[in-house]
């Protein structure tokens, strides 16, 4: 039986197939400076919840009210697009290359160091801020703790933090920057079971030392993990490339939460 399908359903059915199209598309688009994606940027907040006082996450949750923490720690991120916010662009990163220094002036201080103190800065600063101030500068800093702490986000400005850096995995094209910030997580079945282990294990004389500093010495700390991510013996990602970038992005997601969490404490202490 013939069936007569009216202009205006074959108009619709074109439609659909349109949208679906792009969305394959979106889905094949290898993302850049997303620093982590979501399970990175989640699993530094889950970190930085065991090491903040009672007293500082009731504060926290005053500001936040009906987000969560794992929302807080990617609405920089989800927020991208909408023009109102465009002034954080480049907020996510600083490329410095090899034989520079790092300044707080580096794109007129749009980058993620000068932008991680600043908010800290601000929060410690509060009583000069609104109720909603507050809010934005923690979720800037639940979220800029995180990028700060990707090395391809603290990376060189030749390649755009590993973003010109073509590497094929799986079969698939993909850019280096985007294998740091979701494939190294991704890849590794123990991430959950070593982080948890971290959490466990590590001493609270450890845990002082590695909150200490700013963003400018956390930026030293995570260059010191370039030479692991550009250790590429042939433009394919092998497992054994993954297996020797999984420590080091498990160490520096560690190293992130546990910093959130004792900055935060240090934040919110009583005046």
């Amino acid at each position: 039986m013939n069936i007569l399908l009216s202009t205006k359903s074959i108009k619709l059915i074109i439609e659909k197939l349109r949208l679906a199209l792009l969305f394959v598309l979106l889905l094949s688009i290898s993302t850049s400076s997303f620093g982590w994606g979501r399970t990175g940027h989640h699993t530094i907040v889950d970190i930085a919840q065991n090491y903040v006082t009672k007293s500082t996450l009731d504060s926290i949750s005053k500001y936040i009210e009906n987000d969560s923490w794992h929302a807080s720690s990617t609405w920089m991120d989800e927020l991208r697009g909408n023009k109102q916010f465009d002034y954080m662009r480049k907020w996510h990163y600083v490329n410095v290359d090899k034989d520079k220094a790092f300044s707080p002036s580096i794109e007129n201080g749009d980058n993620v160091v000068t932008q991680l103190d600043s908010a800290i800065f601000n929060l410690r600063n509060r009583r000069n801020l609104t109720p909603e101030q507050v809010t934005l500068n923690l979720k800037v800093l639940f979220h800029l703790m995180g990028d700060l702490h990707n090395p391809l986000h603290a990376g060189y400005g030749f390649d755009r933090g590993g973003n010109d850096v073509r590497v094929v995995f799986k079969g698939k094209s993909f850019n280096l920057h985007r294998i740091w910030d979701t494939e190294i997580i991704e890849t590794n079945q123990y991430f959950e079971e070593n982080i948890s282990t971290k959490v466990k294990n590590t001493k609270r004389r450890k845990l002082k030392r590695i909150a200490k500093g700013n963003a400018t010495t956390w930026f030293i700390d995570t260059r010191s993990a370039l030479p692991t991510v550009y250790a590429l013996s042939s433009d394919t990602i092998t497992t054994e490339y993954l297996e020797q970038g999984h420590p080091v992005a498990e160490n520096l997601l560690f190293l992130a939460g546990v910093r959130l969490g004792y900055t935060l404490n240090d934040i919110f202490r009583k005046y």
